[in-house]
């Protein structure tokens, strides 16, 4: 039985490979002769139709056949697009990286970075956060810090560019989610009793997202924490910040208590 399965997943496989390279070779072979602008039509007609892997292998043969000129140029950046729109986000980084790597100087490395950034910022490889409603902050950081490099150095270096404005909103979302992920992980050491590491973490929120919502929460996880290991003279020169900074703050008068809920403790 088992050998009869593996059969099968072999033949799928090799079915499934042959009818890709198959499709690629009609494509070619359907478009010897083209020109680049007939082949550039062809794609982003592809496109408009949401047929994606057609689109990416018309753009393929754009670019090999005719590696120069602004419609190669575009073309990459069309298929980066093409691959995120096919579920293919590391294909389309990669698409993105290369474009960035032979055109430096582009007219359009504003959209360039802006596509990498919102790819990285987009990409959500596990197929369960897709109906948990996983929160940014819980996703993998280096894609959040990816993210945040490319929005930042689209604004940094084109600041009048039509996609500044969206990149800089999502620049606050990506540093406020690196701020609640580093909370998270605070919240999870306090309840396992690390309270070295809670006080560490603690304070990567208030060095690196000192204007963000969670720099209070962060003082009171660190005053708990020096109570716990005893260090009460620490904790209370933290409480005292904690009063300047936040003088109407909730925890003056109550005590840190560790409410965080896992995204996927859908069952609580």
């Amino acid at each position: 039985m088992k050998s009869f399965i593996e059969f099968c997943i072999i033949a799928i496989l090799t079915l499934f490979t042959f009818a890709c390279s198959s499709s690629e070779e009609a494509i070619r072979e359907q478009s010897k002769g083209w020109s680049v602008q007939k082949l550039y039509f062809e794609a982003n007609k592809s496109m408009a139709k949401q047929n994606y892997s057609r689109a990416i292998k018309v753009y393929e043969v754009l670019v090999s056949t005719y590696p120069y000129g602004v419609y190669a140029q575009q073309s990459l950046l069309d298929m980066a697009y093409a691959h995120y729109k096919n579920d293919e986000p590391e294909l389309a980084l990669a698409t993105i990286d290369q474009f960035m790597t032979i055109y430096p100087t582009n007219d359009n490395m504003d959209y360039a970075l802006y596509l990498k950034g919102f790819v990285n910022y987009s990409n959500d490889s596990g197929l369960l956060s897709r109906f948990t409603g996983q929160d940014l902050s819980e996703r993998d950081a280096n894609r959040l810090i990816e993210a945040y490099n490319a929005f930042n150095d689209l604004v940094n270096t084109y600041p009048n560019s039509r996609y500044a404005p969206d990149a800089k909103d999502k620049i606050n979302r990506l540093v406020n989610a690196m701020a609640r992920g580093d909370i998270y992980k605070a919240r999870y050491y306090m309840s396992i009793k690390a309270y070295l590491a809670a006080i560490g973490r603690a304070n990567e929120v208030i060095i690196k997202y000192p204007n963000t919502l969670f720099v209070e929460e962060a003082l009171e996880i660190q005053i708990t924490a020096y109570e716990h290991l005893g260090q009460l003279e620490l904790a209370s020169s933290l409480r005292k910040i904690l009063k300047l900074n936040f003088p109407n703050s909730y925890y003056l008068n109550h005590n840190w208590v560790n409410n965080d809920i896992p995204w996927y403790a859908f069952w609580r």
